[in-house]
């Protein structure tokens, strides 16, 4: 659910991402991503909070993306991207301006090519004049590319863009998914810091290792993001007490997760074995009468059921 959800956003960040197997025009005419979930004032105690926030430097010119994974628009969140002005924008996502020009600003849509025409109703229905981006496993292409600037509309005019492969994942997960999703990647992160025979790491640089992105989301989605990683983090560190312990750090802002062994510590003829048993998805089982020529807790990971945690984790 979550990788469809995420294709259209992911979709638009390999046409901002160079040297990906597929094309990336926007990047190629100027077009850089600034901020991701940043809130924008509308006035009146009322807000926007894009997907993606683009930038062209050059030009001074914001595009503020609104992805879609369905075949329907919010009427009233589409008519408040109209009442964000550039400065707003700047301020809220600390653009520096390269030189005196006054910045200007369109919006666009993001959405999947087998929604587009509703898409596309949803949006004049709600009396804007969006762009509208659809994108599917082989293409990427404006539909009614005159409500776009000459800019945005040169970079992906014609028939679109065709792709060579389907969009890359850059965001497999966001500050929306379960907690579940979380546990792969922090554990495999985990393992690639025991393995570089560091005792300790913090949830932040987890965070900013599990989530390509992170520095560029805005706070509120920073602070979920974190909160789901330290969750994953204290459920490892609960299945496997023997490796991992976490504990909050001195200025209690953040959580350290301690390594306490790593495969280094056990007989050097299974350490390609214990890394491998400690990155896969399993749970420890109830430990029986230990041999002592085995590897001890890393061993046993390796013999552990591949079950998924079962816990259900309540959303903040």
């Amino acid at each position: 659910m979550t990788a469809r959800r995420l294709l259209p956003i992911n979709a638009l960040l390999g046409l901002c991402t160079l040297h990906d197997i597929n094309p990336a025009p926007l990047a190629e005419v100027g077009y850089r991503v600034v901020a991701l979930e940043v809130p924008l004032s509308t006035g009146g105690n009322n807000s926007v909070v894009p997907d993606v926030v683009l930038f062209h430097d050059d030009a001074a010119h914001i595009v503020l993306c609104e992805g879609k994974s369905g075949a329907n628009v919010e009427v009233d969140q589409a008519r408040r991207y109209n009442a964000v002005t550039p400065q707003r924008v700047i301020q809220a996502t600390s653009i520096n301006l390269p030189h005196a020009v006054k910045p200007s600003l369109e919006v666009l849509y993001l959405g999947l090519e087998e929604h587009a025409e509703r898409l596309s109703l949803s949006l004049e229905s709600a009396g804007v004049e969006y762009p509208l981006l659809a994108v599917s496993d082989k293409a990427v292409r404006l539909v009614d590319p005159e409500r776009a600037s000459d800019r945005l509309k040169a970079s992906l005019s014609g028939r679109g863009v065709e792709l060579l492969a389907p969009p890359a994942t850059y965001i497999p997960y966001d500050h929306e998914s379960d907690v579940s999703e979380f546990l792969s990647p922090v554990r495999s992160q985990l393992v690639r810091v025991a393995a570089l025979g560091e005792s300790s790491v913090t949830v932040r640089r987890l965070a900013e290792d599990c989530c390509k992105y992170y520095a560029f989301y805005g706070r509120a989605a920073r602070r979920q993001l974190l909160q789901k990683v330290t969750t994953a983090a204290r459920r490892i560190a609960r299945d496997y007490p023997d490796t991992f312990q976490c504990s909050l750090g001195p200025g209690k802002d953040d959580t350290i997760v301690r390594i306490l062994r790593t495969p280094e510590a056990f007989d050097a003829r299974g350490r390609t074995q214990a890394y491998q048993a400690l990155s896969r998805r399993s749970r420890p089982r109830q430990r029986l009468q230990p041999d002592p020529n085995q590897l001890d807790l890393l061993h046993e990971l390796g013999d552990g059921d591949d079950s998924e945690d079962d816990e259900a984790e309540e959303r903040p």
